[in-house]
């Protein structure tokens, strides 16, 4: 008896240890918006669309600056879906002025505590040579939305982007301490990475975004010289081409990111529903290979 006892003590032991240890890749995993509006054969309409990423399992579908955000999440709301990031752009005006579209603000207003963050890029045309004095001028403009958002429990991420003002990952976390405000981060974005910086030393600028990411922009894309390949290349269903996006996603988990995956679709030229079927399935498979 006293055998059966502690047997059954060591198996719940090395039960509760196991259970412990186990590793979950659980973060939020959605659509970029682009997903459903540059593909091939995509559904027309917000509520047909909403159905195809129910359909396909994801956890719900970004918003746009180029459409409707209500009629958007009116349609996310009745399938059940979140919206969990929405795109929009700020820009700083030759004469020093910060400009954007002041709809983001009753956006703000009507995503209270609903986890919404904001992937801000951002545009300057005078200053791509003068950052020194744009980041002083974008800062406190940032700095003004990010306090009037956070009472409604939104979040700000600068958005790396080739060819805008904010390019560079180092660049998105040198404005975030700069802004020093506690719902402004940034964006990890994959492809526009590789095709700016390349992809040599990506591991070490994941890690060094953690501490301020709110997002990370994934796909399939290529390895090699990045920086001369087209977006074809650098823009594919998860799953396809030889950069290892498993690795990233893995680093981040190990490395504490718990925050949220988007998956990148910017003209992919496959039909819809079946690429976004195979990033489903491939993000199916990281997690599984992040379990094991």
């Amino acid at each position: 008896m006293k055998s059966l006892k502690l047997l059954l003590i060591l198996f719940l032991l090395v039960s509760t240890i196991s259970c412990s240890t186990n590793k979950e890749l659980d973060n939020v995993f959605y659509c970029f918006n682009n997903g459903i509006r540059t593909l091939p054969n995509a559904p027309v309409g917000f509520d047909d669309q909403a159905a195809l990423i129910k359909k396909i399992g994801f956890d719900g579908l970004s918003g746009h600056i180029s459409e409707n955000y209500f009629d958007r999440r009116s349609s996310l709301d009745k399938a059940g879906l979140d919206m969990p990031e929405i795109y929009w752009g700020m820009t700083l005006t030759d004469d020093g002025a910060i400009v954007y579209n002041e709809e983001i603000k009753e956006i703000i207003k009507d995503s209270k505590n609903r986890d919404l963050l904001v992937a801000l890029f951002l545009n300057a045309k005078k200053y791509m040579d003068n950052k020194t004095e744009g980041d002083k001028l974008f800062t406190n403009g940032i700095q003004k939305l990010a306090d009037f958002t956070a009472p409604y429990k939104v979040k700000i991420a600068i958005y790396p982007h080739a060819n805008n003002y904010c390019e560079r990952s180092a660049h998105s976390i040198k404005m975030a301490k700069m802004i020093n405000r506690d719902n402004v981060g940034v964006i990890f974005n994959t492809c526009h990475l590789l095709k700016v910086e390349g992809e040599e030393g990506w591991e070490d600028k994941a890690l060094e975004a953690i501490p301020y990411l709110y997002m990370v922009s994934i796909n399939g894309a290529d390895s090699g010289n990045t920086k001369d390949m087209d977006w074809d290349q650098l823009i594919q269903p998860l799953g396809e081409g030889t950069f290892d996006t498993y690795k990233l996603v893995k680093l981040l988990k190990d490395n504490g990111y718990n925050g949220k995956f988007g998956l990148q679709c910017y003209n992919i030229k496959q039909d819809c529903e079946l690429a976004l079927t195979k990033s489903m399935n491939t993000w199916h498979s990281y997690k599984k290979r992040y379990r094991n």
